[in-house]
Parts: C-alpha cells; structure tokens; sequence
C-alpha cells in the first residue's frame, strides 16, 4: 500500500518497519481467526437460541469495563516496572516518554512483544477456568478478559511513550479494541483508515472535548453490543461443560493475541509518525520523493 507522506522523514529501519506494519493490516488474519469467522454462520442457529438476558449481560460486562476505562485508566498502572523492563531493553537509564522516543525500535518491539505474549497467556488460564462452569462461567469471564484487554494496550501504550493521560487517548484506546476484534480483511482495511484518522487528530492535538464528543456520538453502548455478539458467538461452545475449558482458554489466547498485535502496530504507526515529524522539525532534509 502507499506511504503517508510524512514516511519521507524516515529512513533505514524505520521505514522498513512502518512498511510491515502497513501491510500487517492488509493481511488475511491468522489461521484460528480464520476459522473463528468460518463458524460464524454454523454458530447463526445457535447464537439465536441464547438466551436474550445472557446476551444482554455480556454486553453489559463489555460496557461496564469500557466505562471504567474511561473513568480509572492510568492509574492502576504501575509505571515503574515497565520503565525496568525498558532500561533493560535499551542498557541505558530511560526515565519517561522523552528517553523511549530515542529508543532503537527494535527494542520496543521486543519488549511489547512479550508483554502481549504474558497476557495471552493470563487470557488463557482465566478462560480455561472459567469454562469448566458453562454459560455462568462465560458470563465471569467477560470482565476479567476486558481487564486483560484494556491493561495490555495501556502497557503497549505507556512501552512507545504514549501515557494515557487523557480522554482522546483513551478513545484511541476504543479503537484500537475495536479493529482487534475484526477478522474480514475489509473490516480490517476500513479500520485501519479510521485508526490513522484519529492518531492524525492526536498528533494535531485536536481538543480533548472535541474528542470526547466523538467518542460518546458514537456510543460506548453500540460498540459493546457489537463485541459482545462477536465474542459470545466465538465463545458458544464454551458453555458445554465438555469442551468448554479447551474453547475458553483457546478463544481468549486467540482474542488477545489478535488485539494485542492490533495494538502493537497501532502504536508503532504513531511512533514512527512522532519520530518522523520530530526529524522534519530539526530541519533535516527528506530521505526521498513521495512517490
């Protein structure tokens, strides 16, 4: 796909990486997402007898979690572990958001990496416990997993020097839980060009009550309804006591990891886009033509 034109202030690794992260979301998803979106329609007739209160209830879980996203993110965040686990990465003293900005990306890479792998992995044991109970279970698992979700993204946020501080972070946040969740290939297209759209607003530092109108126009409540539908009709087979601590480990594992990858390509694009712009004010010179 083409480059956005701030890509001519880039170069070397840089550019090769904004490249992958680009063509990252063209790219069909992974296997089991694949075949997650393939049972869609054998799971129609299924997902019709569930009953309304238990849908009703998932989407509920999904909102609440969103709410309390929007009212308490940051500060549960323990800063002071991932600023280790960056000095680590980079053999160096980094102290905040100044120091990652000068950080090779690479590193960020690897470090945010694992950070999504620890969480696919904590997915997974709570959705493995949780399905042994059947739909009840289901119905606990949703907030843990939403908990899970938001605190990777604020990690993978706060790991490329992106505190989330504020309401239009926070709506970056939404989206980026939003595109994780798609599995069409078009679905992923439409979202990525609205992903861009809001980190463009970001980095013009469009008005946090600008922000927040958007946000709250588009509503906390349909997004969750749509997640909700989507994850409960992946996670039908969990309520069978049989199946359904295999089906609620291997779903969570696969959500996490498809939001967490999501995420940190998201927040690689912003990235670059800072770097590339920073470069572009000390007056360097563009390493190319935009073709």
């Amino acid at each position: 796909m083409s480059l956005p034109p701030w890509s001519v202030w880039l170069e070397g690794r840089d550019l090769e990486a904004l490249q992958e992260s680009l063509d990252w979301f063209h790219r069909p998803p992974g296997g089991l997402s694949r075949l997650l979106g393939l049972l869609d329609r054998p799971m129609e007739a299924a997902w019709q007898k569930v009953p309304q209160s238990a849908r009703d209830s998932t989407a509920q879980a999904i909102h609440s979690a969103m709410q309390t996203l929007l009212e308490t993110t940051g500060r549960s965040l323990a800063f002071q572990p991932l600023l280790d686990t960056l000095c680590a990465a980079a053999g160096r003293e980094i102290s905040g958001p100044g120091q990652i900005r000068l950080m090779d990306l690479g590193a960020l890479d690897r470090v945010s990496r694992r950070t999504v792998e620890a969480h696919r992995r904590a997915a997974a044991v709570e959705g493995g416990v949780s399905g042994f109970a059947g739909l009840p279970g289901l119905l606990l698992d949703v907030p843990a997993l939403y908990a899970l979700i938001f605190r990777m993204i604020q990690e993978i946020s706060f790991l490329f020097g992106f505190p989330v501080e504020s309401l239009p972070e926070k709506a970056h946040i939404l989206k980026v839980v939003d595109l994780g969740h798609q599995t069409g290939l078009e679905a992923r297209r439409q979202g990525l060009e609205e992903l861009q759209a809001v980190q463009g607003s970001l980095h013009a530092g469009v008005a946090g009550r600008e922000m927040e109108k958007q946000v709250l126009l588009r509503g906390l409540g349909t997004l969750a309804e749509k997640m909700a539908t989507g994850l409960t009709r992946r996670k039908l087979a969990q309520t069978l006591a049989v199946v359904g601590s295999v089906v609620g480990a291997g779903v969570n594992y696969q959500l996490l990891g498809d939001v967490g990858d999501t995420a940190r390509h998201a927040y690689r694009l912003r990235f670059l886009m800072r770097r590339a712009h920073e470069r572009e004010t000390r007056g360097g010179r563009p390493t190319r033509k935009l073709s």
